[in-house]
């Protein structure tokens, strides 16, 4: 089966003082165990590396980890997906669920592409989008 899996599940999994590690953990392990297949939108690599960095920035973790996490997030096997459609569909949802910014919606939109659930360590997201965007999951 395939999921989408949120850049966020993996920053929590890969930092451990992050508030939803010890979910973010079981849930990989999960997926692993049953052979999901991972999927994302291209920023999904460019989300990892920024909040890794920011990290390191705020003396989470030292500069070596920061590289050690990145290594180890990136290399995680995730296929992505970025073309025209997924963001022009990612456009539409973040207007018709009125979000500033079309980041979060490019995973909807491969959800919905894709017609499998849509993993994310966001509780806001999820509960503003409920009832109206079924493919949704929180790690919480």
């Amino acid at each position: 089966m395939t999921v989408v899996v949120d850049a966020n599940i993996m920053i929590a999994f890969g930092l451990v003082d992050e508030p939803l590690h010890t979910q973010a953990k079981q849930i990989l392990s999960t997926w692993q165990t049953t052979g999901e297949h991972l999927t994302a939108p291209r920023l999904f690599r460019s989300e990892i590396t920024a909040v890794v960095r920011k990290a390191v920035y705020q003396q989470r973790i030292s500069p070596q980890q920061g590289r050690n996490i990145l290594a180890q997030l990136l290399n995680y096997p995730v296929e992505f997906y970025e073309d025209d459609a997924l963001l022009k569909e990612a456009y539409e949802l973040a207007v018709r669920f009125n979000r500033p910014r079309a980041y979060n919606t490019q995973y909807m939109a491969l959800a919905s592409r894709l017609q499998c659930d849509f993993w994310t360590a966001d509780e806001r997201l999820v509960n503003s989008t409920q009832g109206e965007f079924t493919h949704i999951r929180w790690i919480g």
